[in-house]
């Protein structure tokens, strides 16, 4: 059974297939660990959560909206992974303890951390002029301040694991810019100092903490493609692989190894998983 936001990419323009995958591989990569994975009901999240498990991860599905990573747990669960949904609005510090310690009592562990939850409306552009506290504070308040309420709940855990790696969501409108997008590149730019102070500190206890900028198919890049349609197709034909990345072959699968054993010497990086867009800034 696969998910509609999963699938490789057969064409510049095409959207992500549904095509089948098979059954997730309880000797893969990632068997008998235990990620968390915020923003886990759609989109990017989503795709990332079906990767993981894909590997053989056990996985919580945390999202603001209980139906969507109900959906999205009984679509895994249904081809045989072990995963948990859970509510979870990451602004709201107890919200996310009281995700950690759920995971922890139906797993037992927390070995992986996937922070891409991030609120705020990044289709709408508002000139800097006329932004408002609101605004500014609700892409503050779910991106990098949701960020570090889950990773000081999981810390204990990711500290006891052996395996501890993090792995925040930054953005290429953080790195290069773009008008009318100030909270959200803001937000995405202190993801990124986030990263860095935490690869440093807890470096020391085995725990990874990288970061990644992805450019992928999501519910804000569907709208973003009907609202703005010669905007969307410009931008597109300037992308060096011609084509948005797929939540599951191109930045999940991604994912996998950044968090594997393979990549157990890297942190603190940054990885632009953006289809090369970052060399036209």
């Amino acid at each position: 059974m696969a998910t509609p936001t999963a699938g490789s990419t057969a064409s510049p323009a095409a959207e992500p297939s549904s095509a089948p995958r098979p059954a997730p591989d309880q000797t893969g990569r990632l068997a008998g660990r235990v990620a968390v994975v915020t923003g886990a009901g759609q989109g990017l999240g989503r795709g990332i959560a079906e990767a993981l498990a894909d590997e053989g991860a056990a996985v919580a599905l945390l999202g603001r909206t209980e139906s969507k990573v109900i959906a999205a747990a009984e679509e895994l669960s249904g081809k045989g992974a072990r995963v948990l949904a859970l509510r979870c609005d990451v602004a709201e510090r107890a919200d996310a303890q009281a995700a950690v310690e759920a995971t922890l009592a139906a797993f037992g562990a927390v070995d992986i951390l996937i922070n891409n939850a991030q609120g705020g409306n990044n289709t709408v552009r508002v000139p800097t002029v006329d932004a408002t506290d609101a605004q500014l504070l609700e892409s503050f308040e779910t991106g990098p301040l949701g960020s570090v309420h889950m990773m000081q709940a999981c810390f204990e855990a990711l500290r006891d694991s052996g395996h501890g790696a993090v792995v925040n969501f930054g953005s290429g409108i953080g790195v290069r810019g773009a008008p009318g997008l100030l909270g959200y590149a803001m937000a995405k730019e202190a993801i990124g100092g986030l990263t860095k102070v935490t690869a440093i500190e807890w470096g020391r206890y085995g725990i990874r903490v990288n970061q990644v900028c992805p450019a992928a198919w999501s519910p804000a890049a569907e709208e973003y493609m009907k609202q703005s349609p010669e905007r969307w197709e410009a931008q597109r034909r300037q992308t060096p692989l011609r084509r948005l990345g797929d939540p599951y072959a191109d930045i999940g699968r991604a994912i996998v190894g950044l968090v594997s054993d393979d990549m157990q010497y890297l942190t603190g990086a940054t990885l632009m998983l953006d289809g090369g867009q970052i060399l036209l800034r």
